[in-house]
């Protein structure tokens, strides 16, 4: 009979990470395990921690260290102003010898004097306490190799778009003395993370993919998620990695001009202001939806909009000639107007399924592809013609919001030894944005074409980095994940259960 395994936390044998914390005598969310394991798997993954060098500013009791050393970082120094956290600290974290380093004193002052890099910088509860943020972030920056990973409190209260970048400076920010049942208010300020993504990005970081958010935390109240009514939460993770391009401000351009500066006439500066043209409106008063407008364009639309895109088709008709019998039970998620299913029936295959959430979509699918085809009409991955043998998810899955588990369905789908081809578009950089605008232009759509339907689509397709397809493919269970296809951030992975 086989054993269940059952994953041993960091904190498992070591209770004294937050047992001995005042923080648990905060009435609303006061500090438990769950509420260090939860955020903490939520921040860090093999790909960021293992064999890196940690650096935890505003470190408290060490609890990320011990995440961080037992998940395989190399090496973790924390800094902390309260005598007496890092004095426990260094005696919790004395089992990991010289892997550690705890410093004792302000931060402003560690990095002021440090002359070290570290590849993973965190800042977990931290840049609420300065108004010289600007500041404490660009010293970060100095010193962070490739990592840096904030958590922060939302400006509040939240009256107005929670993605605009604001700076909220208030006088009640509060923060736990370490050595009584006591907190500390003051000044400081809450930064949102469109602002904090904008400062980054001139200091060259951008951010990956959206804001972490951890699972649940159900012991008390989950200050990620707020009050579960409200449409925003409290607190927010936010993950940004080292890229080479770096945003210039105003005072750059002034000083020292460069060919990308965006200099117009007053005239036509005005002339946009809303203020000035209250008619003006933006380029798309509605989201993107695939409906019939789309479904009667959609071949010229994919091939336009979409890298590669008769190649992945190709490519999975490769990869079902060489590992499927005929009679191989296959489904494509997000089928559209049924392209790969006609080419898979083309090449013989008989079991084939389609499904997709667009009526439009569907009734010319099913209007133009053999009849032997089962088209099924769902927002969610349907297992009843299972287990399949290959699933095909092109272009889809990024505008699913719970991708995660829409993965895990199809995962369950899938007999031993299945196989998924998945296309998604990852997030870009501004170079490979450059790119991509250059092929749709090549492609024969206009640039007015190419902001609306930009436009359109904000918040409905939604890029996550190339990282967390190669981590979470692997976490949920497929023993293998390959590249088949890349061009222009559309990467096609190959995975095996």
């Amino acid at each position: 009979m086989g054993k269940l395994l059952v994953m041993k936390s960091p904190y498992d044998d070591y209770p004294e990470f937050y047992t001995p914390d005042h923080r648990p005598q905060r009435l609303l969310s006061p500090a438990n395990k769950e509420q260090l394991e939860k955020p903490h798997a939520a921040m860090f993954a093999e790909w960021n921690i293992r064999d890196k060098t940690v650096l935890d500013l505003g470190s408290c009791l060490g609890a990320t260290g011990q995440w961080v050393l037992f998940h395989g970082a190399r090496h973790y120094t924390g800094v902390e102003a309260q005598t007496a956290y890092a004095e426990q600290s260094r005696r919790l974290l004395g089992h990991y010898s010289d892997r550690v380093r705890i410093e004792q004193g302000a931060i402003e002052d560690f990095l002021d004097e440090n002359r070290d890099e570290f590849d993973v910088v965190v800042m977990l509860g931290v840049i609420d306490a300065f108004l010289n943020y600007h500041d404490l972030l660009a010293k970060v920056a100095r010193i962070c190799k490739e990592t840096l990973i904030i958590e922060g409190v939302h400006p509040y209260p939240n009256v107005c778009n929670p993605k605009a970048p604001i700076v909220e400076i208030t006088t009640e920010q509060s923060m736990v003395v370490a050595d009584a049942e006591q907190h500390v208010q003051g000044i400081g300020v809450r930064i949102s993370p469109s602002a904090l993504s904008i400062v980054l990005g001139t200091m060259g970081f951008e951010s990956v993919g959206r804001p972490t958010m951890p699972k649940h935390i159900k012991g008390v109240i989950d200050h990620f998620r707020g009050d579960p009514s409200e449409t925003y939460s409290v607190r927010y993770i936010e993950s940004f990695r080292k890229v080479d391009s770096i945003c210039r401000g105003l005072t750059d351009e002034l000083v020292h001009p460069t060919e990308d500066a965006k200099i117009e006439a007053w005239a036509g500066f005005e002339k946009h202001r809303l203020f000035v043209e209250p008619k003006t409106q933006a380029l798309s008063d509605k989201k993107w939806l695939f409906d019939q407008t789309v479904a009667d364009n959609f071949p010229a639309e994919a091939r336009q909009n979409i890298p590669d895109y008769g190649r992945v088709l190709d490519v999975c008709i490769e990869v079902a000639d060489m590992f499927l019998d005929k009679d191989a039970p296959v489904i494509d998620v997000g089928c559209a107007l049924g392209e790969a299913l006609k080419r898979l029936y083309a090449h013989g295959y008989r079991r084939l399924y389609g499904v997709d959430n667009s009526r439009d979509m569907l009734e010319r699918a099913f209007n133009t592809t053999d009849r032997e085809v089962t088209y099924i009409r769902s927002d969610r991955f349907p297992p009843e013609h299972g287990p399949y043998r290959l699933v095909t998810a092109n272009w889809t899955l990024h505008f699913i919001k719970e991708r995660e588990d829409y993965l895990r369905d199809i995962h369950a789908g899938l007999e031993d030894g299945g196989f998924l081809v998945l296309t998604e578009k990852v997030m870009l950089s501004s170079m490979m944005d450059r790119l991509y605008r250059q092929f749709k232009s090549d492609a024969g759509l206009s640039q007015e074409y190419v902001d609306y339907k930009e436009e359109a689509l904000k918040d409905v397709l939604v890029p996550y980095p190339l990282d967390w397809y190669l981590v979470k493919l692997r976490q949920i269970g497929f023993r293998s994940v390959e590249i088949l296809n890349a061009r222009l951030s559309f990467v096609t992975f190959l995975a095996r259960k």
